[in-house]
């Protein structure tokens, strides 16, 4: 029986409080919620890829992120520790296995928990994939700063890293517009836009330091490992991408070249709330997993 859902924070061993939320059925199979990012949040609309009866569902705010606390926070944060604070989480609810789903930046969380954890894992969901390897991250980084310097025409610094020294050093209207240039060029970027005055309205304080701790892994290559190129999927792993996509095409190309991955290619881009998208996640979620 579906009831009514909680919340609460999990306190770190190093400074921050994860913001979490339990829905749907206990007893049932539980699932972990992995959000985009880096920077992104949990929303209750992100419960529309799950049939409630059928799932014990944690949605939770990666560290500096959305409601969890210090908000943009970037000192203790990064992949590894992310990764961590899913088992931990894991741990505190009493989940001897999960399965996850994980969207965008939350695929690569969920991979990299898989390389750590592979016997806590019931099943796997990666949708819109993200893998910063190197090649599709320098690539990322030259198409945003291409489209950083046709939004700054004569600006000194049009990249990734020129934003990022604005929003850490720069003064409050330095910093407002340059996480406005930058989600300008990730909305052109995604084939998409947005009126000036709507984007104005959008960029608070909250929306600045999410962009802040978006930088802050990429300039760092989202900590991207050498040992990152050598690991193996989960074999109950299943792949939803859009093949409009580019780079999360790439990812799935660079998973290919490792192994043998089950992947639902859809005619779709980025979002993961495309309707096809969406009833494939719904659809391929119920599937059983493998493990005993």
């Amino acid at each position: 029986m579906v009831v009514s859902p909680i919340n609460g924070y999990y306190p770190t061993r190093d400074g921050h409080h994860l913001y979490w939320e339990r829905h749907g059925t206990p007893g049932s199979e539980p699932i972990f919620f992995l959000h985009g990012g880096p920077g992104g949040r949990s929303a209750l609309h992100h419960l529309e890829f799950f049939d409630l009866r059928c799932f014990d569902i944690i949605l939770f705010d990666q560290r500096g992120c959305g409601r969890s606390l210090p908000l943009g926070e970037l000192q203790h944060n990064n992949t590894g520790l992310s990764v961590e604070d899913i088992d931990a989480l894991r741990r505190h609810f009493g989940f001897e296995k999960i399965s996850l789903l994980g969207i965008s930046w939350g695929s690569w969380l969920a991979i990299q928990y898989q390389q750590r954890y592979p016997d806590a894992i019931l099943k796997t969901t990666l949708v819109s994939v993200f893998i910063p390897f190197v090649a599709n991250v320098s690539a990322y980084d030259k198409t945003l700063s291409e489209g950083l310097s046709q939004l700054t025409p004569g600006s000194h610094d049009a990249s990734a890293r020129g934003i990022y020294q604005l929003l850490s050093n720069g003064c409050e209207v330095q910093q407002r517009q340059a996480a406005i240039h930058w989600l300008q060029a990730i909305l052109q970027l995604n084939g998409q836009s947005m009126c000036p005055h709507a984007l104005e309205d959008f960029v608070d304080e909250e929306a600045v330091r999410a962009i802040c701790l978006e930088l802050h892994y990429h300039v760092n290559h989202y900590f991207f490992t050498r040992a990152d190129e050598r690991l193996r999927v989960d074999a109950d792993t299943l792949v939803i991408q859009g093949i409009k996509d580019t780079f999360g095409m790439s990812s799935v190309r660079w998973l290919r070249q490792r192994q043998n991955i089950r992947c639902r290619l859809l005619h779709a881009g980025h979002n993961a709330f495309d309707l096809a998208v969406m009833r494939t996640v719904r659809q391929s979620l119920k599937r059983e997993s493998g493990h005993k």
